[in-house]
C-alpha cells in the first residue's frame, strides 16, 4: 500500500546490463575513452577519464561511437587496435557500465561514412557506414553495455517532409538493430569487419548478457515525439525478434536545452505516447541534458541523463558554484573562496576540496601561463601537474555538482518527496519554474498537487497555454524554438556552383577576403561573420567577401541569399577527402577567373579543414595570404580572438596606406 506521505513522482529502478546494474535515475558523464592512438593519448580527456572510471558512485559513462575521428585515429589503428578489445578488457579500472551512442550527428555531417557500397554508397577504408549493422558492430567491439540505435538526427528548422523521412529511417534502423541482436548472423552480412563482434554477441547471448538497447528518437515538439514513439511501438510489435528494448533515448536536444519549455514538451510527448500497460518497463533517456533540469525531468518521467557540460565549461576555465549553480570564470572566483583561500566546495568526491586538494592560486597561475611544450614535459617528468591535470580536476568538480543533484533526486524519490524538492528548486531557479509551469498545461494531476501544497506562485498564469506564449515568458535562450529559418538535407554540390552562373564580382573592390561558412544563414547574419565585419568597420567597403561553403565551395556575398545557400546544412569534415578536393578545386578556379581583379587576396580562417582548403587553393593559384599567420590552435574559438583579427586589420591598413 502506498504511503500517504509519498507524492508518487519519479521512479527508482535498475537497468540490467553486463557490467551493471545501472540504478536509475542515473547520470552518465560523457567521456572520450578514445583520446588518440593509444590508451595513454588524450590530454585532458584522458585525465578526466582516469579520474572518473574507477569511482564507485558512478552509475555509468557515455561514449559517442564516432568520437574517435576527432583524435587522429587511423583506419588501421581503429580496426587493429581499438576494435580488438572491449573498453572493459583494455582498461582495468573501468568498473562502470558504458552507454555508447551511435554517433548520428557525426555520421550525418560526413560524406566518408555514407551508405554501404551494397546500397549504392562509396567504399571507405574504415569499413564503417551509416548502416545499423556497421555501427552496431562498432558498438559491440567497444564493449557497450547499453547501445543507442543508429539514428538520423533532425536539425532545428528542417523541412517537414524531410523530418518525417528521417524519423522513419531512424525507426527502420531501430527495428533492424533488434533483429540483429536476436540473430548475430545478420551482423556479418556485408561487413567482414563485424566477424569479431558477431562472435562476441553470440557468447553474450549464451551467457544472457546482451547489451541493453535504447531506441534513439528525435523531435522538437510534443506532437512529433508522440508520433515517433507510437509508430515505433506499433512497428516493433510486428517484428519477429525476442530481443526487447530498454527504452527511448531522446536526441536533438543540445541546441534546445536552454528552452525549458521545449524540453518539457518533448519529454511529455514521449511519456504520454508509451502505453500504460508498458510504462513500468520502458525507460526514457535524454541526450545532452543533465544539470539543473534532472529534478524536473525526473518528475515528468525521465530515468537517465548524460552531459558533457562539465568538460566544456572546464575547458573555458569555468567553475560551477555548488550552491548557486553559477558558472564563474576561474580568474574571478576570489570573492567566493573560503577564509583559507580554498575552493567553496564540500563535495565528498571532488579532488578540489578533499585531502588531495589543489591550491587555487597555483591552479590559476598554471592555467594562465604560456607554458612551452618543453616546460610541460619537464613538469611531467618531475611528477608535477600540467595544465591538462587541472582542467580535468575542474571538469571533475563540475560533474560532481551535477551528480550530487542527481543523487539528491534519487533520494527524494525514495522518500516520496520529489515534488517537494522540485518546488523548492523552482523557487530558486527561474528556468525550472518556467518548465514546471508549462508541464501543468498537459499534466492536470501535477497542477492539482501543486495547488494542494499551496504553491500558487508556481501555477501557470492565465496567459499560459500550449499553443500561444509570449517569448518573454521563457526568458533568454528560448528564441531557439521560434526561429523560422528552414533547412534541407537534400542539397548536393550540384545545386549551387557560382562557376556555372553568369557571375562577375564587383569592380570597385581592391581586396578579396575568403572566410569559412557558418551554420546560420545567410552567412552575413551569423555571429562569426558579423563579429569580423563589425571590427573591419569602414574597411568592408573595399572588401569583396567570398565564403567557403563545405557543400558548394566559393559563395560570393551577392549569392548568399539564393535558396540552395540559405537552406543547406553541412559541415566539411577532415575525413571527407573527395568533398575537400571538390571545394578546393572550385575555390582555385574562382581565383583563377577573378583573382587578378583584386590587388590583394586574403583569407581569414581558423578551422582546420577550411584552412587546408584555403591554403591549398592559394598555393595552386599562386598568391594569397591566410590569417592569422601563426594561429595558436586551429579551432573556431580562435576566429574571435582580438589579436588574430587585429593582425588581419593591420595588414589591410598597411597595404592600403602604401598603395595610396
Amino acid at each position: 500500500m502506498k504511503n500517504p506521505d509519498e507524492d508518487g513522482y519519479g521512479r527508482i529502478g535498475e537497468i540490467e546490463v553486463p557490467n551493471g546494474p545501472v540504478e536509475t535515475p542515473a547520470l552518465f558523464p560523457v567521456v572520450n575513452i578514445i583520446g588518440g592512438t593509444t590508451v595513454e593519448s588524450g590530454g585532458v580527456w584522458r585525465r578526466m577519464r582516469d579520474k572518473l572510471i574507477d569511482k564507485d558512485h558512478l552509475q555509468g559513462i557515455m561514449f559517442q561511437a564516432m568520437s574517435f575521428t576527432d583524435y587522429g585515429v587511423s583506419p588501421g589503428n581503429l580496426n587493429d587496435f581499438w576494435r580488438t578489445q572491449t573498453f572493459h578488457e583494455r582498461f582495468d579500472d573501468l568498473d562502470a557500465p558504458v552507454f555508447i551512442d551511435s554517433g548520428g550527428f557525426k555520421l550525418m555531417n560526413s560524406n566518408t561514412f555514407g551508405d554501404a557500397p551494397e546500397e549504392g554508397g562509396v567504399p571507405n577504408e574504415w569499413g564503417l557506414y551509416t548502416d545499423p549493422k556497421s555501427i552496431l558492430g562498432l558498438q559491440l567491439d567497444f564493449g557497450a553495455d547499453i547501445v543507442a540505435t543508429l539514428d538520423y538526427p533532425i536539425p532545428p528548422r528542417l523541412k517537414e517532409e524531410e523530418k518525417v523521412e528521417r524519423m522513419n529511417r531512424s525507426i527502420d534502423s531501430a527495428v533492424e538493430c533488434l533483429q540483429i541482436l536476436d540473430d548475430p548472423g545478420l551482423l556479418e552480412e556485408r561487413f567482414e569487419v563485424n566477424k569479431r563482434a558477431a562472435k562476441r554477441l553470440r557468447q553474450q547471448k549464451k551467457d544472457e548478457e546482451e547489451p541493453g538497447v535504447y531506441v534513439a528518437l528525435h523531435g522538437h515538439d510534443y506532437e512529433t515525439v508522440s508520433w515517433y514513439v507510437g509508430n515505433f511501438i506499433e512497428r516493433v510489435e510486428d517484428v519477429d525478434a525476442d530481443t526487447s528494448f530498454e527504452g527511448f533515448a531522446i536526441g536533438s536536444l543540445v541546441p534546445l536545452r536552454d528552452s525549458v519549455r521545449t524540453l518539457v514538451d518533448i519529454v511529455q510527448g514521449a511519456k504520454d505516447a508509451i502505453p500504460e500497460s508498458r510504462a513500468d518497463e520502458i525507460g526514457i533517456h535524454v541526450f545532452g541534458v543533465g544539470g539543473k533540469q534532472v529534478g524536473l525531468l525526473s518528475l515528468l518521467g525521465v530515468d537517465s541523463f548524460d552531459c558533457s557540460t562539465h568538460m566544456q565549461t572546464a575547458r573555458y576555465k569555468k567553475y560551477l558554484h555548488p550552491d548557486t549553480w553559477v558558472h564563474h570564470e576561474l580568474d574571478e572566483l576570489d570573492d567566493h573562496l573560503d577564509p583559507d583561500g580554498a575552493f567553496p566546495c564540500d563535495l565528498p568526491n571532488c579532488t578540489l576540496c578533499t585531502e588531495e586538494s589543489v591550491g587555487y592560486e597555483e591552479m590559476v597561475n598554471l592555467l594562465n601561463s604560456d607554458m612551452s611544450r618543453t616546460a610541460t614535459m619537464e613538469r611531467k617528468e618531475n611528477g608535477k601537474p600540467i595544465k591538462s591535470d587541472y582542467y580535468a580536476l575542474l571538469a571533475r568538480h563540475n560533474f560532481e555538482v551535477y551528480n550530487r543533484e542527481l543523487r539528491e533526486v534519487r533520494k527524494k524519490i525514495d522518500e516520496g518527496k520529489l515534488l517537494e524538492h522540485v518546488i523548492d528548486f523552482a523557487r530558486e531557479h527561474d528556468d525550472i519554474k518556467r518548465g514546471l509551469k508549462n508541464a501543468q498545461v498537459r499534466d492536470k494531476r501535477l497542477r492539482k498537487d501543486l495547488e494542494s501544497r499551496g504553491a500558487y506562485d508556481l501555477l501557470p498564469g492565465s496567459n499560459l497555454n500550449s499553443d500561444q506564449m509570449k517569448l518573454s515568458e521563457w526568458g533568454a535562450g528560448a528564441d531557439e524554438s521560434f526561429d523560422t529559418q528552414r533547412i534541407s538535407l537534400k542539397y548536393s554540390p550540384g545545386d549551387f556552383n557560382v562557376l556555372s552562373q553568369s557571375y562577375t564580382p564587383p569592380s570597385d573592390r581592391e581586396i578579396l577576403l575568403v572566410i569559412p561558412c557558418s551554420q546560420k544563414k545567410p552567412y552575413s547574419e551569423s555571429r562569426t561573420h558579423s563579429v569580423l565585419f563589425d571590427k573591419l568597420s569602414h574597411r568592408t567597403s573595399n572588401i569583396h567577401k567570398v565564403t567557403i561553403s563545405g557543400m558548394y565551395g566559393p559563395v560570393p556575398e551577392e549569392c548568399e541569399r539564393q535558396q540552395p545557400v540559405t537552406e543547406y546544412d553541412y559541415v566539411l569534415a577532415k575525413e571527407d577527402t573527395d568533398q575537400i578536393k571538390l571545394v578546393t578545386n572550385r575555390l582555385t578556379e574562382y581565383l583563377n577567373r577573378f583573382g587578378d581583379r583584386f590587388d590583394h587576396v586574403l583569407g581569414y580562417v581558423t578551422s582546420k579543414t577550411y584552412r587546408q582548403v584555403t591554403e591549398d587553393s592559394f598555393e595552386r593559384y599562386g598568391r594569397g595570404t591566410v590569417f592569422p599567420r601563426d594561429p595558436t590552435a586551429l579551432q573556431l574559438t580562435e576566429f574571435f580572438r582580438n589579436d588574430n583579427i587585429d593582425e588581419l586589420i593591420s595588414f589591410i591598413d598597411e597595404q592600403t596606406t602604401s598603395h595610396s
